[in-house]
C-alpha cells in the first residue's frame, strides 16, 4: 500500500503591509481657500507665509484682500518694512493703516502714498505722533490722486494745497479729519474735498487749523451726508449748506 505524501503545513502568507495614508498638505487645498486663509492674516503673518515652502514663497503677493496695519506698538519698526512689502505686493490695496508714524519714519511715508494711489487703495489711515520740535509732516499731493477711497483717516499732519487736476474723490463715503492743518486758502481745498465726494455720509473734522491771514466763507454742502461733527477753537468763516441727509450734528467753535 502506497504510504500517502506527508502532509505539508500550509504556509500562512505575512500580511501586505498598510498603505500609507496620504498626508494632507496645505497645497492640496483650492487656491480660493488658500487665497482666503491668507487673507485673513495679519499683514506681518501673511508675508511668513513664504517660509513654508518653495510654493508660498510668492503666494501672498498675490492674494486680494490683505490689510496692512500698524499699531502704535510696532510705530517703530514698519517704516521700512510698509514700503517694501507694499511694493512687492501685486493686488489693489484695501485697507493700509498705520498708527503712531514717528519722526524718524516722515521720508519713508513719501514713499507710501504714490504707491497707495496706484493700487487704488480704499481705506486709508494715517496718524502721526505729535510733534513739539519739529513741523508737522506733510503729505504728498499724491493722496489727491487716490481717487478709489472710500475712508479716509487722518491725525496731526497737513495737507498740501490741492493740484488743479484734482477732480475729488467719487466713492469717499468717510472723512475723518484730526489736528490736521491747512496752508494758506486751505478752506477752499477743505471745501472741494466735501463737495467733490458726492457720497460722503460721515463728515468729522476736530482741531482742524487754516494757515491763512485772509479767509473767504467756505461752505459744507453734501447731498448724503448723515453725520456732522465740526470741532475747533476757530470757525475759519464756515458756513453750513444744504444738508438734506443729515441726521446727526455736532458743532461746537
Amino acid at each position: 500500500m502506497e504510504a500517502s505524501p506527508p502532509h505539508r503545513k500550509q504556509r500562512l502568507s505575512s500580511p501586505e503591509p498598510a498603505a500609507e495614508a496620504a498626508t494632507p498638505s496645505l497645497d492640496s487645498l483650492p487656491p480660493e481657500i488658500l487665497e482666503k486663509v491668507i487673507s485673513c492674516l495679519r499683514v506681518r503673518d501673511a508675508v511668513r507665509t513664504c517660509s513654508l515652502s518653495r510654493a508660498w514663497r510668492r503666494r501672498w503677493e498675490s492674494t486680494p484682500g490683505i490689510r496692512f496695519g500698524w499699531g502704535s506698538a510696532a510705530a517703530a519698526a514698519p517704516p521700512v518694512a510698509n514700503g517694501a512689502v507694499l511694493a512687492r505686493y501685486a493686488c489693489p490695496v484695501g485697507d493700509f493703516c498705520c498708527w503712531g508714524i514717528p519722526e524718524e519714519a516722515l521720508a519713508r511715508t513719501e514713499e507710501w502714498i504714490p504707491v497707495l494711489a496706484g493700487k487704488g487703495v480704499q481705506s486709508l489711515t494715517l496718524r502721526f505722533r505729535e510733534y513739539i520740535h519739529v513741523e508737522v509732516h506733510t503729505l504728498h499731493p499724491a493722496i489727491f490722486s487716490c481717487r478709489e477711497l472710500t475712508h479716509l483717516t487722518l491725525h496731526d499732519c497737513f495737507l498740501p494745497t490741492a493740484p488743479p487736476s484734482f477732480v475729488g474723490f467719487p466713492k469717499l463715503t468717510w472723512l475723518s479729519l484730526t489736528t490736521v492743518g491747512f496752508r494758506e486758502h486751505g478752506e477752499r481745498d477743505l471745501e472741494a474735498m466735501i463737495h467733490m465726494s458726492p457720497l460722503l455720509e460721515t463728515l468729522e473734522l476736530k482741531d482742524i487749523r487754516i494757515l491763512s491771514d485772509e479767509l473767504d466763507e467756505w461752505v459744507i454742502q453734501a447731498p448724503n451726508l448723515r453725520h456732522l461733527t465740526f470741532e475747533a477753537d476757530d470757525d475759519y468763516e464756515l458756513q453750513i449748506g444744504e444738508l438734506p441727509s443729515l441726521e446727526e450734528a455736532n458743532v461746537k467753535c
